[in-house]
């Protein structure tokens, strides 16, 4: 009798094994074809982006101020002397340099 006992936990064995095996396969299976897919969508965008920066390669605006400054008329770039836009301006950017470079600094989110 305990041979048949022996017989049928060995073949339960076997089932319980095989069970485990097609789980397993399937597993890797599933977490294959996650991997594809994500891959599928990484390269997708990767494509967008070359050819975004491709499209802005082409643009070909090169920015000179000077050539801006030197369209304003001598009274204005007086008066804005006169004001202090310059200084303005400068304080804004300088202001402006700060606050992107604390909101980088991780746990340093002052005033925002």
């Amino acid at each position: 009798m305990e041979a048949i006992g022996r017989f049928f936990t060995a073949i339960l064995a076997k089932f319980v094994n095989a069970a485990q095996w097609f789980l397993s396969v399937f597993k890797q299976i599933f977490t294959d074809l996650w991997n594809m897919a994500t891959d599928a969508i990484c390269w997708l965008f990767e494509g967008l982006m070359a050819i975004a920066v491709g499209a802005l390669n082409a643009i070909e605006t090169p920015f000179d101020p000077q050539t801006y400054y030197s369209l304003i008329p001598p009274e204005t770039v007086q008066m804005m002397g006169a004001i202090g836009v310059t200084q303005a301006i400068t304080i804004v950017v300088g202001a402006l340099v700060i606050r992107f470079t604390l909101q980088t600094i991780p746990f340093v989110r002052w005033g925002s």
